[in-house]
């Protein structure tokens, strides 16, 4: 490899994991704060997105920002003392997983509001999601609680101190990479395939049966977003998983390992990235509010109104603030 292709390499490998973690601090901030307003307050699904929002931007802190660290400056955070060893693995894993299953939980509660669109949906349904959401956090910290307390050690190597990742009592790795897999891309992979299978097939009947369109709109705008999000996750997520779980060692053998580690950990973390763009350009809602808020102190409300026609369909946007009355959909 030419000397010059190797700089590329380097540069890369070392800088797209801090332009990563300012790129998704930015957007997935802009996600938050589109999704408190107003418009968006009465959707339950939306819960999870803003969830999601937030553990993603915490998520790019962690083992991506070290990717730079170990590149630029020759150290990483996981690896200063056996605390921030510790807490590093604990918060990582717990962060990753807890994405994977906000996911999962999106897409079945985007699967029972289709499944429950000819009945009034429950009163207490915000209240779900919420319980819900505080249920996932706890079962992944508790499945996880066992890497803070085991893992980590400090050994000495040639006269200098280390710190090793597995831990002194029993053999971590690289069996915790197999139920880490499981646990962040496997079974969340079949549950959201599921889902979304369900998913489309009420989408079809909902077009079939439904003698109001407005509904058919909002139904779908919503639940096109979750499906691709979905797809991306299992697409971007799943190889570099595979990878570390399976091929860990064979990397750490190669003389690229580090620009190799960096790159293919940079596949997975620009996922959580993408929840912006995916929004900007499914989301008809979601384009209203982000040029209102990005304009409203710059233009005038002529112009504004404009911007904002131009970036909706007439149809669809009739619909934006209101619902239709669920019991009123009937079978042509």
């Amino acid at each position: 490899m030419s000397s010059h292709h190797l700089s590329v390499i380097t540069i890369l490998a070392t800088y797209y994991p801090l332009c990563l973690t300012c790129v998704t601090t930015i957007l997935n901030s802009f996600v938050i704060i589109i999704f408190y307003q107003k418009v968006f307050r009465q959707r339950p699904t939306i819960r999870y997105m803003r969830v999601i929002a937030f553990v993603d931007i915490f998520l790019v802190y962690g083992w991506n920002l070290d990717h730079f660290f170990r590149l630029k400056f020759g150290f990483e955070v996981d690896r200063l003392s056996v605390l921030s060893c510790k807490l590093s693995t604990y918060f990582n894993h717990v962060l990753s997983q807890s994405s994977a299953w906000l996911r999962v939980w999106m897409c079945a509660d985007r699967f029972y509001a289709l499944n429950q669109v000819r009945q009034r949906r429950a009163i207490h349904q915000h209240r779900r999601v919420i319980v819900l959401i505080i249920s996932t956090f706890i079962s992944i910290i508790l499945i996880n609680l066992h890497l803070p307390i085991f893992s980590c050690y400090s050994y000495i190597n040639h006269n200098e101190t280390k710190i090793g990742g597995g831990s002194l009592h029993f053999q971590i790795y690289p069996i915790w990479n197999y139920i880490n897999l499981a646990l962040y891309n496997i079974i969340p992979f079949i549950l959201m395939l599921t889902f979304n299978i369900l998913i489309i097939r009420h989408l079809i009947l909902i077009k079939r049966t439904s003698s109001i369109q407005k509904s058919r709109i909002r139904h779908t705008s919503i639940s096109i977003p979750i499906l691709v999000s979905a797809f991306l996750f299992c697409l971007m997520t799943t190889p570099p998983a595979i990878i570390f779980a399976f091929f860990h060692k064979v990397i750490q053998s190669s003389i690229f390992q580090n620009y190799l580690l960096s790159l293919i950990d940079s596949i997975k973390y620009t996922y959580h990235a993408l929840s912006f763009f995916l929004y900007f350009a499914t989301l008809i809602e979601f384009r209203t509010e982000f040029f209102r808020l990005l304009f409203c102190r710059f233009l005038n409300t002529s112009r504004l109104s404009q911007i904002i026609s131009n970036t909706t369909s007439g149809r669809a946007n009739r619909y934006k603030t209101q619902s239709i009355p669920l019991p009123t959909i009937t079978k042509s």
